[in-house]
């Protein structure tokens, strides 16, 4: 993973084996094994965690053996949404969507989970990424929803794509 902090607040982070880029705010880092661990207790984690340093905002990313191609995209999302919809019944606090990037299209819906603390909000995210499905999400405090949904939403516009190379 290659980080480039910028004067922006935003820095430039390489993922997924440099397949993927894109600008997340400057002050989110890897998280140590051991925070990685209280986070995420379920295995297999996450390939890609980034956190804030209060460890209430969690930016992750997965590349999966699972096809998807750009048309698949909304399908594929809605029937993401539609799972949560069933495990969290009305929790759904932005409907399945998709918007164009200059990586492609990429479906996104947010949900509400209820804390011990507080109650967190998740938007999961799904593009396609060398004809598989990269799956990310966003977690934070869900009294945060709207500040934190301009933030998702640039870090999704400023993602940026490896494309495999044909030779």
């Amino acid at each position: 993973m290659e980080e480039n902090k910028e004067r922006s607040g935003w820095q430039a982070v390489s993922c997924l084996a440099d397949k993927m880029h894109l600008r997340i705010p400057g002050e989110y880092r890897k998280p140590s094994d051991e925070v990685a661990a209280v986070k995420f207790p379920i295995s297999p984690r996450p390939q890609e965690i980034y956190i804030n340093p209060k460890g209430n905002k969690i930016l992750t990313f997965n590349l999966l053996d699972k096809p998807l191609q750009e048309q698949q995209v909304y399908p594929a999302i809605l029937e993401m949404q539609r799972v949560i919809s069933h495990v969290y019944p009305e929790s759904i606090r932005a409907q399945a969507k998709e918007i164009n990037t200059d990586a492609g299209t990429i479906g996104w819906f947010a949900f509400v989970t209820g804390g011990i603390k507080e109650d967190s909000m998740h938007c999961m995210f799904i593009l396609p990424l060398d004809d598989n499905m990269m799956l990310g999400s966003y977690h934070f405090p869900a009294e945060q929803m709207e500040e934190n949904r301009k933030i998702f939403m640039q870090m999704l516009r400023s993602i940026q794509l490896e494309l495999l190379s044909l030779s």
